[in-house]
Protein backbone atom coordinates (compact mmCIF):
# COMPACT_ATOMS: atom_id res chain seq x y z
CA UNK A 1 0.00 0.00 0.00
CA UNK A 2 1.45 3.37 -0.99
CA UNK A 3 2.03 5.99 1.70
CA UNK A 4 -0.69 8.20 0.20
CA UNK A 5 -3.16 5.31 0.48
CA UNK A 6 -2.41 5.10 4.21
CA UNK A 7 -2.87 8.80 4.81
CA UNK A 8 -6.31 8.41 6.41
CA UNK A 9 -5.86 4.95 7.89
CA UNK A 10 -7.59 4.64 11.30
CA UNK A 11 -9.62 7.80 10.57
CA UNK A 12 -13.39 7.94 10.11
CA UNK A 13 -14.94 10.13 7.42
CA UNK A 14 -18.64 11.03 7.44
CA UNK A 15 -19.82 11.87 3.92
CA UNK A 16 -23.29 13.34 3.46
CA UNK A 17 -24.81 13.12 0.01
CA UNK A 18 -22.76 9.99 -0.60
CA UNK A 19 -25.57 8.16 -2.40
CA UNK A 20 -24.54 9.50 -5.82
CA UNK A 21 -22.54 12.07 -7.75
CA UNK A 22 -19.92 14.19 -6.02
CA UNK A 23 -20.71 12.72 -2.59
CA UNK A 24 -20.11 9.19 -3.89
CA UNK A 25 -16.86 10.29 -5.54
CA UNK A 26 -15.70 11.87 -2.28
CA UNK A 27 -16.57 8.70 -0.34
CA UNK A 28 -14.60 6.62 -2.87
CA UNK A 29 -11.59 8.94 -2.64
CA UNK A 30 -11.59 8.91 1.16
CA UNK A 31 -11.90 5.12 1.23
CA UNK A 32 -9.06 4.91 -1.26
CA UNK A 33 -6.94 6.96 1.14
CA UNK A 34 -7.63 4.42 3.89
CA UNK A 35 -10.48 6.05 5.80
CA UNK A 36 -13.40 4.16 7.27
CA UNK A 37 -16.42 5.80 5.63
CA UNK A 38 -19.87 6.55 7.01
CA UNK A 39 -21.99 6.74 3.86
CA UNK A 40 -24.91 9.06 4.50
CA UNK A 41 -27.74 10.20 2.26
CA UNK A 42 -31.47 10.85 2.42
CA UNK A 43 -31.75 8.23 -0.34
CA UNK A 44 -31.21 4.94 1.51
CA UNK A 45 -30.94 2.90 -1.70
CA UNK A 46 -28.25 5.17 -3.14
CA UNK A 47 -26.32 5.11 0.12
CA UNK A 48 -26.52 1.31 0.23
CA UNK A 49 -25.23 1.14 -3.36
CA UNK A 50 -22.26 3.37 -2.51
CA UNK A 51 -21.53 1.33 0.59
CA UNK A 52 -21.61 -1.89 -1.44
CA UNK A 53 -19.18 -0.41 -3.97
CA UNK A 54 -16.79 0.63 -1.20
CA UNK A 55 -16.90 -2.66 0.67
CA UNK A 56 -16.47 -4.63 -2.59
CA UNK A 57 -13.26 -2.64 -3.11
CA UNK A 58 -12.06 -3.64 0.37
CA UNK A 59 -13.03 -0.52 2.29
CA UNK A 60 -14.65 -0.40 5.71
CA UNK A 61 -17.98 1.42 5.27
CA UNK A 62 -21.45 1.63 6.76
CA UNK A 63 -24.71 3.37 5.88
CA UNK A 64 -26.56 5.92 8.01
CA UNK A 65 -29.63 7.40 6.35
CA UNK A 66 -29.82 11.12 7.13
CA UNK A 67 -31.75 14.21 6.05
CA UNK A 68 -29.32 17.09 6.61
CA UNK A 69 -32.22 19.57 6.61
CA UNK A 70 -33.53 17.92 9.82
CA UNK A 71 -31.47 18.65 12.95
CA UNK A 72 -32.69 15.51 14.73
CA UNK A 73 -31.63 13.39 11.78
CA UNK A 74 -28.18 15.03 11.80
CA UNK A 75 -27.88 14.44 15.55
CA UNK A 76 -28.55 10.76 14.90
CA UNK A 77 -25.81 10.71 12.31
CA UNK A 78 -23.22 11.86 14.82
Amino acid sequence: MADSAKKLQDKVAVVTGAGAGIGRAIAEALAGAGAKVVVSDINAAGAAETCALLTAAGADALVVTCDVSDSESVAGLM
